[in-house]
């Protein structure tokens, strides 16, 4: 999947992204800390419940020595004065095991209340039953048999109630420990919890650092930079977020300034240019057609003299550059018509061998799909002518590495592209960029107008000419111009 088939990120989903995993981890804490703080509640209602049921056993072994002090004062009084207070006493000690019996859980603490609950009431039963009938019948023997048998359940009670108290004891420590273990878990689950969401937010601000104030940072010199005149100021961000994006936006905006810029001193180089041949070129031509005139006329009535080949030479070379200065200055008037680019192509290189420019060197060409262009067959020829001109005086260098020149072309969109190779020797790193400048030239012969006149007549008519090293040595010219649309006539 290529970067921009995927979804792009934005600012605000990395922001959000980076906080609610912050406040994630808060909500972590807030959880746990919720949990424990119910579990804890839970443990200490535990605790609070088993202290309340040792009160309720202490409660109910009191009430049952003070049940039996009751009936003890009655035996040793012999009479039954203690009666009407022990009855009060008796019901709350069957109150007071009625609620041990409902504080207390589990099936040993619950056998331990029912006991102390059953005992408590035959104490009672026996004193109403047995202690009672003896005192009012005046049977002091029986009565101090009872004596006996009512103090044993007592003792009794108040040795299952220390168990129990012991019981629950037990119990409430558990409990109690219970709950300051989860206090424990609890302290140290918020603290990792805190502690990780300082390193995280910590992260977070170098991440939004890295991801959003550098990126601005780096916006902000680059637009510096370009008010400043730097038309190459480049931000280069990678990425598919709306910085990256604005990136992006910015670097093609400056090439395009610069692409504009260079456009705009090339247009005023040709303007000035212009201005210099419209005024000089016609007082230039003139005297070099009066000169030439001369020079035929001496070469036919002095003989071929090698001095006089070599000034007509000379003369012609000046004429051709005047030509171009004359085609440099004029306005461009590209009369559109339909093209066929196989028969253009053809043409000029038949043109090229009839001339003998071409002498020595085999251009081959490889027949592409028909394709029909669009604009002034006179120029486009000119600009084709041209750009052979150049690839055959390469190819006849020297240094050349082979003689041919290689010509193709193809479709690419809604334009052709013309391609035209050479094996010269190429031209040097550090002069590839002026090689559309007027007057600009590697070759001892050239005038150093053919291809600024390429590229004007290519561009007029919607295309443009470029040049590049060709790998393995010499150089391809590249020609663009729009294709016919499909059903034009």
């Amino acid at each position: 999947m290529t970067s921009s088939s995927r979804r792009p990120r934005t600012t605000a989903t990395r922001i959000v992204v980076a906080f609610a995993a912050v406040l994630l981890l808060f909500g972590l804490a807030l959880a746990v800390m919720l949990v424990s703080l119910a579990e804890i509640g839970r443990a200490e209602r535990e605790v609070a419940r088993l202290d309340h049921a040792k009160h309720a056993g202490h409660h109910a072994a009191a009430m049952a020595r003070e049940q039996y002090i009751h009936q003890a004062h009655s035996l040793l009084e012999w009479n039954d004065s203690h009666v009407a207070h022990y009855q009060e006493v008796a019901a709350e000690a069957r109150a007071a095991t009625r609620h041990l019996r409902a504080m207390v859980t589990g099936p040993g603490p619950i056998a331990q209340a029912d006991e102390i609950e059953v005992l408590i009431a035959e104490s009672d039963r026996r004193f109403r039953a047995e202690v009672l009938p003896a005192i009012y019948a005046g049977a002091r023997d029986r009565m101090r048999e009872l004596h006996a048998r009512t103090e044993a359940p007592v003792e009794r009670v108040v040795a299952i109630n220390g168990e129990l108290n012991r019981t629950l004891e037990r119990a409430s420590d558990a409990a109690g420990a219970r709950a300051e273990g989860i206090r424990a878990r609890a302290r140290i689950v918020v603290v990792a919890c805190f502690a990780l969401a300082i390193v995280l937010a910590i992260a977070v601000g170098g991440y939004l650092l890295r991801s959003i104030s550098r990126p601005v940072a780096a916006l902000t010199r680059g637009a510096e930079r370009l008010g400043a005149g730097e038309l190459e100021a480049r931000i280069g961000l990678a990425g598919n977020d709306e910085l990256a994006r604005l990136s992006q936006a910015f670097d093609r905006m400056a090439a395009d300034l610069a692409a504009r810029q260079a456009a705009l001193v090339e247009a005023s180089r040709l303007a000035s240019i212009g201005q210099v041949a419209s005024g000089v070129a016609h007082e230039i031509n003139n005297p070099l057609g009066v000169m030439l005139g001369y020079v035929q006329l001496l070469r036919r009535t002095d003989g071929d003299r090698e001095e006089l080949r070599i000034i007509e030479d000379e003369i012609r070379q000046c004429k051709a550059i005047v030509a171009g200065l004359l085609e440099l200055a004029r306005p461009v008037v590209v009369e559109r018509a339909e093209v066929e680019l196989a028969g253009l192509m053809t043409d000029a290189v038949e043109r090229l061998a009839d001339s003998g420019q071409s002498e020595g060197v085999a251009i081959t060409v490889h027949g592409g799909p028909p394709v029909t262009i669009v604009g002034d067959e006179r120029k486009l020829r000119q600009v084709v002518h041209n750009l052979l001109g150049n690839a055959v005086a390469a190819a006849r260098e020297p240094a050349a590495a082979a003689a041919t020149v290689e010509v193709a072309w193809l479709r690419d969109g809604a334009d052709v592209a013309v391609t035209i190779a050479d094996r010269g020797p190429g031209v040097p790193a550090e002069a590839l960029p002026r090689v559309f400048e007027p007057f600009f030239t590697t070759r001892p012969r050239g005038h150093g107008l053919g291809l600024a006149i390429a590229r004007s007549l290519a561009r007029a008519h919607g295309g443009d000419v470029a040049l590049r090293p060709r790998d393995g040595g010499g150089m391809v010219a590249r020609m663009t111009v729009p294709c016919a649309a499909p059903g034009a006539s």
